[in-house]
């Protein structure tokens, strides 16, 4: 992508390409303010740079353009804008009407490209994202970068050398299914469970029919496996961790689905810590009464997407947490299991049964578990979401 030098915009200027400023009236006089849509970042070689993120244009920043900027991080006329900027360089330069002159041909220039907005133009249309939002979005547009897939891509195998216990699921599957029109018809999110233990044999059937390796993708040398839920090039970057309250047969706890050998990893016994997040990521955020007998927590390898796909990587990686989580969903609801998927995240820094892998990792989403409470025994609650 070109980097155009910021204060000598390749366009002409007139005062009407910035987009409205917020606070602007068109009938009285002109005012400038930062465009909200900006990010600055740094590039090797190229020190500071502007980001436009929804238009996904760059501009290279100069000390004296971002001290412009941060007066106007509220409407300004030139006139203000000129009394607090334009004392000395290129704009601004002079005393008098001069200097003013200089001054507002800059903003004018400046809002031409669109680094900030002016109330002449037309207010530009809310989109409810964050520039950080748009400039993954707009990145994610823009496919891989050039030197993706060098080096050998990370193991698609994330192993807990540290687990104190394997807990090995039953080979067998021998729970009913039912056809899938007929689950896609039921499906709702369950967020009043039944006061009972979720039987062990339930939890193993549920992860091998939604999350288990099924096989292998050549080369093998690519690391790519092939799993009940699609994934982006078959990278399969999600881990999936049983937050275990009450299962019949298991002791309360933290653990790692290994789906490669259909295992559970225990990582962590059952503490006010570990409650305390289930609180946090599941039972606070979908309005429950109580906390679920169980919890997934998916956490995101995200260097196993990264090496193919870096630049939209992010992108795929919360793709593929949706398609998991209605995998999930829709498997549970086959088992007549109640589920219900949240979106609340946290820093794995501060998720200590990750251990060493906190750094590797991204928490993407939960998913609550459970045998549903009696009919109508959650209608109130289901109003915050299907």
């Amino acid at each position: 992508m070109e980097t155009r030098t910021a204060e000598s915009p390749a366009h002409p200027a007139h005062r009407s390409g910035g987009g409205g400023a917020d606070g602007g009236d068109a009938s009285g006089p002109v005012r400038y303010r930062r465009n909200p849509d900006l990010l600055l970042e740094w590039q090797d070689e190229a020190g500071p740079v502007l980001v436009d993120c929804r238009r996904w244009r760059k501009f290279a920043a100069r000390p004296r353009l971002l001290a412009l900027l941060g007066l106007l991080d509220r409407p300004l006329t030139a006139e203000e804008t000129h009394a607090r900027w334009g004392d000395g360089g290129k704009a601004g330069e002079g005393s008098g009407e001069e200097g003013l002159a200089a001054t507002r041909q800059a903003l004018e220039r400046l809002a031409a490209v669109g680094i900030i907005r002016s109330s002449a133009g037309p207010a530009s249309a809310a989109q409810g994202l964050t520039p950080y939002e748009l400039a993954a979005h707009a990145r994610a547009g823009h496919g891989p970068a050039p030197h993706a897939q060098r080096g050998f891509p990370p193991p698609a195998r994330l192993r807990h050398p540290e687990a104190t216990e394997t807990v090995r699921f039953a080979a067998s599957d021998e729970l009913p299914s039912r056809p899938l029109r007929e689950v896609l018809a039921e499906r709702r999110c369950v967020r009043d469970f039944a006061p009972a233990p979720l039987p062990l044999s339930h939890l193993g059937v549920f992860l091998a029919r939604a999350a288990r390796v099924r096989g292998s993708i050549g080369p093998l040398r690519f690391q790519q496996t092939q799993r009940p839920s699609p994934s982006g090039g078959g990278r399969h970057s999600l881990e999936a961790y049983v937050i275990a309250r009450e299962v019949s047969g298991l002791a309360a706890g933290a653990y790692h689905y290994d789906p490669f050998d259909h295992t559970l990893n225990r990582l962590a016994p059952w503490d006010d810590e570990l409650a305390a997040l289930l609180d946090t990521t599941v039972t606070v955020p979908a309005y429950m009464e109580q906390p679920p007998p169980v919890s997934l927590l998916l956490a995101s390898h995200a260097a196993r997407t990264g090496w193919k796909y870096e630049g939209l990587a992010l992108s795929l990686i919360y793709r593929d947490t949706g398609c998991l989580l209605q995998t999930l969903c829709l498997t549970a609801t086959d088992l007549g299991l109640g589920a219900c998927p949240t979106g609340t995240m946290r820093p794995t820094s501060g998720i200590a049964f990750l251990g060493r892998h906190h750094e590797e990792l991204l928490h993407v989403g939960n998913l609550a578990l459970g045998i549903p409470g009696p009919p109508g025994s959650g209608e109130a609650q289901e109003q915050g979401g299907g």
